[in-house]
């Protein structure tokens, strides 16, 4: 199959296949945004029927590359993949963005108890005697990282996970909660730009100096005890963070 062409003998459903086409000429900037992807060009491009064209715009917009302008069409979404909203709770990350159609992998590493970093115990309000569960993990969509997180919580000694375990799990603190019915009640959060390192230009994949987005997060139970620290950083061109404040 030639590229940008279907296949009807591939097995695959024409409907994917127009998806994904589709997404690959968004996500690579092909596709202009200011130019609506109607129904009928679809039609008269691919020679499919409506049934097909019209579920791959659906599943397109519910996974966030495109949106419906009433009255004048379907339009391609630029600029950062992954909108996550005021009303996503912290820790919660994984689970949006696997309700929101995006398929988002976790990979585990560094799983042991050590001595916090200086920020750590300052956020936490603790000394350099006590020992805190600490992992890394790399959040990725569509195969793509997009968020590395150094976690650090404060658990009893019994609390073990696996690496799989918090992988399979999307969050830590979720599984404390199952666990010992230790529950996040608030969160403070700091943020700012910095550039790529050579380490985060070899996780990420993007040249060195390339611009990221450092969000430090102090977690507190619902009783208002310190519970843990995460330092995240994340793709500046696939992310956007919204938050609301009281005035």
């Amino acid at each position: 199959m030639a590229s940008g062409e279907l296949d009807p003998s591939s097995g695959v459903p024409l409907y994917r296949q127009i998806k994904d086409l589709l997404r690959t000429e968004i996500v690579d900037g092909t596709a202009d945004p200011l130019r609506p992807m109607t129904e009928d060009q679809l039609l008269s491009r691919f020679g499919v029927s409506r049934a097909p064209i019209r579920q791959a715009l659906r599943e397109l917009t519910t996974e966030g590359y495109v949106y419906r302008k009433q009255g004048k069409g379907t339009f391609p979404i630029t600029g950062p993949r992954v909108h996550r909203p005021a009303e996503v709770r912290t820790g919660d990350l994984y689970q949006f963005l696997f309700e929101s159609g995006l398929h988002p992998a976790s990979t585990v590493s560094g799983v042991e108890r050590v001595s916090p970093p200086s920020a750590a115990r300052q956020g936490l309000g603790i000394d350099g005697q006590e020992l805190l569960l600490h992992f890394t993990r790399v959040i990725s969509v569509e195969d793509e990282p997009l968020v590395e997180a150094s976690v650090y919580i404060r658990a009893p000694e019994g609390f073990r996970p696996t690496a799989a375990e918090l992988e399979e799990s999307g969050s830590g603190f979720g599984l404390l909660k199952q666990q010992f019915g230790i529950a996040l009640g608030r969160a403070e959060h700091e943020s700012w730009a910095t550039a790529a390192t050579a380490g985060h230009a070899e996780t990420f994949g993007v040249p060195e100096g390339s611009p990221l987005l450092v969000i430090e997060t102090t977690f507190f139970t619902t009783g208002g005890v310190p519970a843990g620290w995460r330092s995240a950083v994340h793709r500046a061109d696939q992310f956007k963070y919204r938050f609301v404040t009281d005035r």
